[in-house]
C-alpha cells in the first residue's frame, strides 16, 4: 500500500496519523525528541549489578503516565457522552460528493452543534476565543516567512519518503500551532465541562476521522501519504485562518498602513492601488483577497511584517481581532441538553425544559434530515 524504505519515515508516518486523533500539539506531529536518548548513555558505564535499578524505575517514566490519562481526560470516556442525542454532523458531502472541508475552525462550528452548549456558555468562550486569534496572529506575524512557505505548497509537495524533508517541514510547523484544540482550552479552563468538552472534541474527531478515512479509501495506494499530508496542514488550520483575516482586514486599508509602518519598497507601493472595500458576494470576496495576498507576498518580508503589526497596534483594541465574530451556538432544531453523561435535562435556547418523550418523533426526523448551516 504505501511504499517507503526508509523504516524511520514509516514510524513517523504513523506517528503523524496518531497525532490527528491523540492530540493538536506538533509534540505528536513532529519525530520524537532527542533529549531522552542522552540521558541513556549515563546508565550505560553502570556495573551489571547496578543495571536493573534504572530499568524499573525508567519504564514508569512520568511522560507515559501522563500522555495515556491527558489523552483519556481530554477525549472523554465516550460511554459518557451523549453522542446518541441529534447534532447535525460537521462531515458533509459536497457536488463531487467527497466531503466539504471546513473553512473555519471545526472546534468552534462544533460548539454549535454539540447538544450540551447552549448561549449562556458563550459569555465565557468568547474571551479564549479572543485571545487564541491573538496568540496566533503573534505566530503568524512572528513567523511570517514559515507562514508563507508552509502554505505556498511545501506541504502539497512534500516529499514523505524523505526523511530529511519531513523532519523540516515537522520544525518548521512547531512555531505555528498551539499546545491544546480550543475544546481542549475551554475544558482545561474550566468553562467547558467534562462532558460539554469531551463532546465538542468527539464531534471534531468524526469529522476529521471521516476526512482521513475518504483519503484512505479514494487515493488507494496513496492513501496514508495524502492522510499524513492532511494531518500536517491541519495542524496550522488555526494560523491559516488568523493570517486569512488578517490578510481581509488589511485590504480595505492597506494603503495607511504602507505609509504608517514606513514601508518603501515598490512591492508595497503596488499594495496601495489594490485598496478598496471588500465585496459583499462571497464569491468576489475569495478572488479579492487572493490576489491582494498573491501581491502582499511579494513584499519583502520586514515590511511585511511590519504592516500586519503596524495594523494590530492601530486597532482599538490591538489584542481583539475586529473579523471575529460573536459565535452562534444554536440552530434551529437544536435542543441544549444540560447535565453530565447520558442523564441529561433537554432545554430549548430560552432554558426552558422539553418534553423529550413528547418531541421524540421530531427528534428522530431531525437526525435524519440534512442538517443547516
Amino acid at each position: 500500500m504505501f511504499n517507503i524504505n526508509n523504516k524511520n519515515a514509516v514510524l513517523i508516518a504513523s506517528g503523524l496519523a496518531i497525532g490527528l486523533f491523540a492530540a493538536p500539539s506538533l509534540a505528536q506531529v513532529a519525530p520524537p525528541p532527542t533529549k531522552p536518548a542522552t540521558e541513556k548513555p549515563e546508565y550505560t558505564p553502570e556495573p551489571p549489578a547496578a543495571a536493573p535499578t534504572p530499568t524499573p524505575s525508567a519504564q514508569p517514566t512520568t511522560p507515559k503516565p501522563q500522555t495515556v490519562v491527558n489523552a483519556k481526560k481530554s477525549r472523554g470516556d465516550i460511554e459518557d457522552l451523549p453522542i446518541n442525542v441529534p447534532y447535525p454532523k460537521l462531515a458533509q458531502p459536497g457536488p463531487d460528493g467527497r466531503i466539504l472541508r471546513l473553512r473555519q475552525s471545526p472546534d468552534i462550528l462544533a460548539l454549535r452543534s454539540n447538544p450540551n452548549v447552549g448561549p449562556v456558555s458563550v459569555e465565557k468562550i468568547m474571551p479564549v476565543i479572543y485571545s487564541r486569534r491573538n496568540r496566533h496572529e503573534t505566530m503568524v506575524v512572528d513567523n511570517l516567512d514559515l507562514y508563507w512557505a508552509l502554505s505556498a505548497g511545501l506541504i502539497d509537495n512534500l516529499n514523505m519518503s524523505d526523511i530529511n524533508q519531513m523532519g523540516r517541514v515537522a520544525d518548521m510547523l512547531k512555531p505555528l500551532v498551539s499546545d491544546t484544540s480550543l475544546s481542549q482550552e475551554l475544558e482545561n479552563r474550566g468553562i467547558l465541562t467534562r462532558v460539554q468538552g469531551g463532546m465538542n472534541q468527539y464531534i471534531v474527531r468524526e469529522y476529521k476521522k471521516a476526512i482521513t478515512d475518504e483519503i484512505q479509501v479514494l487515493d488507494g495506494e496513496n492513501g496514508l501519504q495524502e492522510v499524513m499530508r492532511f494531518v500536517l496542514d491541519d495542524s496550522i488550520s488555526e494560523s491559516r485562518l488568523a493570517y486569512e483575516a488578517l490578510i481581509a482586514e488589511a485590504f480595505g486599508q492597506i494603503g495607511e498602513l504602507v505609509k504608517a509602518s514606513g514601508a518603501t519598497s515598490s512591492q508595497a507601493q503596488d499594495l496601495i492601488t489594490m485598496q478598496a472595500p471588500l465585496a459583499e458576494d462571497p464569491g468576489e470576496q475569495f478572488i479579492q483577497l487572493q490576489k491582494f495576498d498573491e501581491a502582499f507576498r511579494k513584499v519583502p518580508l520586514e515590511e511585511a511584517m511590519a504592516i500586519l503589526q503596524t495594523m494590530r497596534d492601530s486597532r482599538k483594541f490591538p489584542m481583539i481581532s475586529p473579523m471575529i465574530k460573536t459565535v452562534d451556538v444554536l440552530h434551529d432544531r437544536k435542543k441544549v441538553y444540560e447535565g453530565s453523561g447520558l442523564n441529561v435535562i433537554p432545554k430549548d435556547g430560552k432554558g426552558k425544559v422539553i418534553d423529550v418523550n413528547k418531541n421524540k418523533e421530531n427528534a428522530e426526523k431531525a437526525d435524519e434530515e440534512k442538517p443547516q448551516g
